[in-house]
């Protein structure tokens, strides 16, 4: 085995690098670091000068090429000698030039070696050591940094590709060795980076399905066959297709190697062996942020309260990073927390609260407990209504876990004491600006101070961003910036870019820029931290163009934690094509960030900047105007997406979109799914913008829009909520169209909650105000969902006049779907009370409606139902094929929930017909799927399974 490679001192992985007594060699021209980085890929190799010639120049050498080469390898020559003897040598051959490094290592081959020997070894363990060696010889994501000669592109791609497939042999590594949790965040960042790379998300899935996140690895699938569509027009391979089906079947050989060593051949899994495979894992932790510089103080106070949280506590640890505005504590909780994962083996959950965000409310204790609920795998069904249940049962869920959870930009103790676990062994890291004294009274919270950055680290993170040479070049006006930005990290990395994307600028000219701008007056009471950062802000805006310059001033109007570019295009009026060059302009000028491919977020502080910039310079009635374009796009995007997963829901006339407003389209329902699950949180902000615009109508339909997401993903509690605000804002307009549809969507909700006294009540409601809008639909469709109410509280009598009093008033408005679904619905019932003749009779003229209409749904709803009643009467021949037939729709929506109701009732029926192989196998197939959706049905199906006499055939 070769040394550690960190004292390579020829470097081409990463910025390109001589580097002799701990400072880089300086080359008079930029050709030099071309001409050696090409002979440091061809290291010990004659290089041709034809060779040389066509690399530098491409089809565009000068007539003097051969004898620039030669100056340039003479001048090397020199600077290749450090006074004590040469680091390398470059030997003229009759053929061309070799460079032959005489004191020091090159870093690629080091890299290489150590590829190898990992290759060779015969344990996973030595490979991964080796592997990680070998990576970290990477000093940034583009090799050759630096090198502007025609040979690079092709070059950086080959080193890039051979570092992809290092990876790739480091998580093979990783997952022998069990680290499959460990591993769960590298690899979303590594798929997110090559998409196209299906090896990489075959890995993903396998990683999440080992932790127990079935769920994410399934989706992980989804997204990866989207993006291979939509952007590439390519399909998945027969890997993945064959992985996602093993996934499904809960195959036992996906299992880590420790699990299937304990598992002898021919032996039976344990009993629970099912339910602790589905036990979720989450890694929820963002993405590391590259360059990370200084803060060793406070990373290592962190990792001895991490250390103390592991050596039986008398209680959860806590830490509170508290600091300014912009000093960087969500970038040391983050950078840290990731590199502390690996000691929490039981996840990480991490929620942005929104404490101090500009615009926008602070998140809710409650909204945080629920995503964190659905993190650990808890139905929406069995989520609490109270705050104080759900904080009971999320302590429950946690208790005895050894879980880091990050509680991100929290407002106060009020809000981060329902979220704190109360268990032992775990620990919670918050970032705040305020300094929580009650929890460190209280809870005995400890805290941890970020002020700015030292002079030193600051440096450091100018070199992280820059490079030693460039900084080395003029370390007084580096410090000088660094004292312009007050040492905060968010205003430093901001002049860094600027002063990244123009290497030809002399430090010491942008220090004189920063010193002009900052060389007005302080206010005498002025915060010195916000003013120098103001300053910093005015000295990047100033350099945007025009229109660049109004679309930040425009996002500072937004609503959400991050935007897309529909949204982006929205607020500015433009089609997205304009504006997509401008979101560029500004992530170069660092006032945005990039987090996602074409999702855009902002720091608070910037975001309060533009906000200020836009009241200080563009009139109320273009703000509002903004606003209301931005509305729109998620208005009527919201409907459309809702249209495609569902065409025949309730139809709503939609207020007209603004001129300017951007309407999403989709191609299929993945896609629309996919908005949805990426907008979720950004749609609650925008319909509580449109509540406190006084767009009462925007708010309502928006609501309405989302309920077809919100239902059918199970964010229940979210339902509730937005049903509520759309209620209040349409109250305050006396609207009572807004009011009757809040009232049904709202009573819907709360049957889905169980909570029937307030659906009966909601529902009540709205029949009165659809009855006062000779509405006969809107009060058939309230009738149909009081059905469902009283069928949830086993009273089937109620529940089927109810569904006869909906299908008659639907008969009289001629609403066909709608009696489609109210057939269905009286057929079910009949079957229900043991009526099977008037169940099969209702069912076929049910399943006949949805057939003519093209409600595929509807149809699949129907289909199961008549299986079901022929199966009641024994007619098992009968009911298989409409079993079958109702799967076949069903899997076309790609409705994976009632898919599971339907293939559970097709191994029911198998079972009464005597086929227990096909009734094992129909079960299985449902309870794979209900595990990775981590529903309660999945007990049931589990006790069917168990019920089997023949064990072989289950």
């Amino acid at each position: 085995m070769i040394a550690d490679g960190d004292g390579c001192n020829f470097r081409v992985l990463g910025p390109v690098e001589v580097v002799a007594g701990g400072r880089p060699l300086q080359f008079a021209r930029r050709q030099q670091l071309d001409l050696i980085a090409l002979l440091m890929l061809r290291a010990d190799r004659v290089v041709a000068t034809s060779e040389i010639v066509e690399a530098m120049w491409g089809g565009a050498a000068p007539r003097t090429a051969n004898v620039q080469v030669q100056n340039m390898v003479s001048a090397l020559r020199a600077v290749l000698h450090d006074g004590s003897g040469p680091l390398a040598t470059v030997d003229r051959q009759a053929a061309g030039y070799a460079l032959r490094i005489t004191s020091g290592r090159l870093d690629l081959a080091v890299f290489n070696q150590l590829v190898g020997q990992a290759r060779a070894v015969r344990t996973p363990a030595a490979a991964a050591v080796l592997l990680r060696q070998a990576l970290g010889l990477w000093r940034g994501p583009v090799p050759l940094a630096g090198v502007r000669a025609a040979y690079a592109t092709a070059a950086r791609a080959y080193l890039s590709e051979q570092r992809d497939t290092a990876l790739e042999q480091l998580f093979d590594a990783e997952l022998g060795c069990g680290n499959h949790a460990a591993i769960v965040p590298p690899l979303t960042d590594a798929v997110a980076a090559n998409p196209v790379r299906q090896r990489f998300v075959a890995q993903l899935m396998v990683a999440l399905h080992r932790s127990g996140r079935v769920t994410d690895a399934l989706g992980a699938f989804r997204t990866a066959r989207r993006v291979l569509s939509d952007e590439y027009g390519l399909d998945v391979g027969h890997e993945l297709r064959e992985l996602e089906r093993r996934i499904l079947l809960g195959d036992r050989t996906l299992d880590p190697p420790a699990e299937r060593e304990r598992a002898a051949p021919g032996t039976a899994p344990p009993a629970d062996d099912t339910r602790q495979a589905a036990a979720p894992v989450p890694a929820q932790l963002p993405l590391d942020v590259r360059g990370f510089a200084g803060r060793g103080a406070e990373l290592a106070r962190l990792d001895t309260l991490a250390a103390d949280a592991g050596t039986a506590p008398a209680a959860t640890v806590v830490a509170v990073v508290v600091g300014t505005a912009g000093v960087g504590k969500t970038t040391l909780a983050v950078h840290w927390a990731q590199r502390a994962a690996a000691g929490f083996p039981d996840g990480q959950l991490y929620v942005n609260l929104r404490g101090f965000h500009p615009g926008a409310r602070p998140m809710e204790p409650g909204e945080a407990l629920r995503g964190f609920l659905d993190a650990l795998g808890v139905a929406p069904e069995r989520v609490p209504a109270g705050l104080d249940a759900q904080a009971a049962l999320y302590r429950s869920m946690v208790a005895g876990r050894r879980l880091l959870v990050l509680l991100d930009n929290a407002l106060d103790a009020e809000q981060v004491r329902p979220l704190l676990p109360g268990g032992r062994g775990g620990m919670v890291l918050i970032t705040s600006r305020d300094q929580l004294l009650g929890l460190v009274a209280r809870e005995g919270a400890h805290p941890v101070t970020l002020d700015v950055l030292p002079a030193a680290e600051a440096r450091e993170l100018l070199i992280g961003r820059l490079g030693a040479q460039r900084v080395a070049a003029d370390v007084r006006a580096a410090d000088e910036i660094a004292a312009h930005c007050a040492r905060l990290p968010l205003a430093l990395a901001m002049v860094a870019a600027r002063a990244a994307v123009h290497p030809a600028f002399p430090l010491g000219s942008l220090s004189a820029e920063l010193s002009a701008v900052r060389g007005r007056p302080r206010p005498p009471d002025a915060d010195y931290l916000t003013t120098d950062v103001q300053a910093t802000f005015s000295w990047s805006y100033r350099r945007l163009t025009s229109a660049a310059a109004e679309l930040f001033r425009l996002l500072g109007l937004h609503p959400g934690q991050d935007v897309g570019l529909d949204a982006a295009a929205s607020l500015a009026g433009a089609p997205p094509d304009e504006i997509r060059p401008l979101l560029a302009e500004l992530v170069r000028a660092h006032l945005v960030t990039e987090h996602l491919p074409g999702r855009y977020s902002l720091h608070d502080l910037l975001r309060a900047y533009a906000a200020e910039l836009a009241r200080d310079t563009d009139s109320a009635p273009a703000r509002h105007a903004a606003r209301r374009r931005l509305l729109a796009h998620y208005l009527h995007s919201a409907y459309a997406a809702a249209l495609l997963i569902y065409p025949h829901r309730f139809r709503l006339e939609l207020v007209p979109a603004d001129p300017g407003a951007v309407v999403a389209r989709f191609a299929d329902v993945a896609q629309a799914s996919a908005w949805f699950t990426q907008e979720h949180a950004v749609l609650v902000a925008a319909l509580n913008t449109a509540a406190d615009e006084g767009l009462g109508t925007h708010a309502w339909q928006l609501a309405s829009a989302m309920s077809t997401f919100l239902d059918r993903w199970g964010h229940w509690h979210d339902w509730v909520a937005t049903q509520r605000t759309a209620l209040a804002v349409a109250e305050r307009g006396a609207d009572r169209i807004g009011r009757a549809h809040a009232h049904g969507s709202l009573g819907l909700a709360y049957n889905r909650l169980k909570r029937y006294d307030e659906a009966h009540e909601q529902l009540r409601r709205a029949d009165g105000l659809f009855g006062e809008l000779d509405d006969l639909v809107g009060q058939a469709y309230t009738q149909l969902r009081m059905s469902l109410v009283h069928e949830g509280q086993g009273d089937r009598h109620a529940a089927l006049a109810d569904a006869q009093q909906a299908l008659d008033r639907f008969k009289r408005a001629e609403h066909r779907i709608g009696q489609g679904q109210a057939l269905n619905s009286i057929g079910w019932l009949h079957a229900q009370l043991g009526q099977y003749g008037d169940a099969v009779e209702h069912c076929r003229q049910a399943v006949d409606v949805h057939r003519e209409l093209g409600d595929r749904e509807g149809l699949a709803n129907a289909l199961d139902s008549l299986g079901f009643a022929h199966h009641s009467l024994g007619d098992h021949r009968r009911a298989i094929v409409h079993y079958r037939q109702a799967l076949v729709v069903l899997r076309r929506l790609d409705d994976p929930y009632y898919e599971t109701i339907t293939l559970t009732h097709l191994g029911d029926t198998h079972h009464a017909a005597g086929d227990r192989p096909a009734a094992a196998e129909a079960w299985r197939l449902s309870l794979a799927k209900l595990d990775a959706l981590g529903h309660p049905d999945a007990d049931e199906v589990r006790q069917r399974l168990a019920g089997l006499d023949d064990t072989r055939d289950v």
